[in-house]
């Protein structure tokens, strides 16, 4: 059906432009290779990495944890078509983050001289997804682009028990 509507259209506009006097020359249709779109080599190769441990991420206070620093070499590797799982359970414990924060980079070190800075991440660089596994909550994101960015994430909590706080392994120092 697409390649009868192709020849159509080809004929149509072969014909509107015989119609002004100018020369015609009709090619073959060429496939759209991916390519051609964008997505060369590596940087559309999927796959999936996790992050979270208590070297990997940090508790910035009772109800708030980040995948790496905003300043420094913290940034997450976030290459096309990759999918990151962020397991804050070693800090945060079994809670479930109520709110989130993705930023994005072009620069593995935006903060730097020329780094170029960040902007938060929306549509298809980070979609964003809440997983509930056994023993807390995970999130999921994956750049279902062919871009390559530099990822951070924090993420917000409630007040577990009525104020208290209900936190993982991890110590604030970075230690079990």
């Amino acid at each position: 059906m697409a390649r009868a509507r192709r020849r159509a259209f080809t004929a149509v506009v072969a014909a509107a432009v015989g119609a002004l006097g100018l020369p015609v020359a009709v090619t073959p249709a060429v496939p759209l290779l991916a390519t051609q779109a964008g997505c060369a080599g590596s940087d559309c190769d999927s796959d999936t990495a996790t992050w979270g441990s208590c070297t990997q991420g940090e508790r910035l206070d009772a109800n708030t944890w980040e995948s790496g620093r905003v300043t420094g070499q913290s940034w997450l590797d976030f290459h096309g078509e990759r999918t990151w799982l962020l397991d804050p359970t070693p800090w945060m414990g079994t809670r479930q983050p109520t709110t989130f924060e993705v930023d994005l980079a072009l620069d593995p070190l935006p903060n730097a001289d020329g780094g170029g800075g960040f902007a938060p991440g929306t549509g298809n660089d980070a979609e964003v997804t809440l997983v509930q596994v056994a023993g807390g909550w995970k999130v999921q994101l994956l750049n279902d682009t062919c871009a390559q960015y530099y990822l951070r994430v924090v993420l917000h909590y409630e007040p577990a028990d009525g104020g208290t706080t209900s936190t993982g392994a991890c110590s604030a120092d970075g230690g079990s």
